[in-house]
């Protein structure tokens, strides 16, 4: 079970460096910030959802 331990520590610290980063997603001028969202990225495609 170890490296599935080791697998989940990988995502937190994954998911918390991006966190960090203070993201935010602008579709337009003067259009809502949206910042709280999640992105998926699965080979060279993402989406996202808020």
């Amino acid at each position: 079970m170890e490296s599935d331990d080791s697998d989940e520590h990988e995502i937190i610290r994954a998911l918390e460096a991006v966190d960090a980063l203070k993201l935010a997603l602008v579709s337009v001028p003067d259009s809502e910030t949206i910042e709280d969202f999640l992105i998926h990225v699965e080979g060279d495609t993402a989406r996202f959802r808020h």
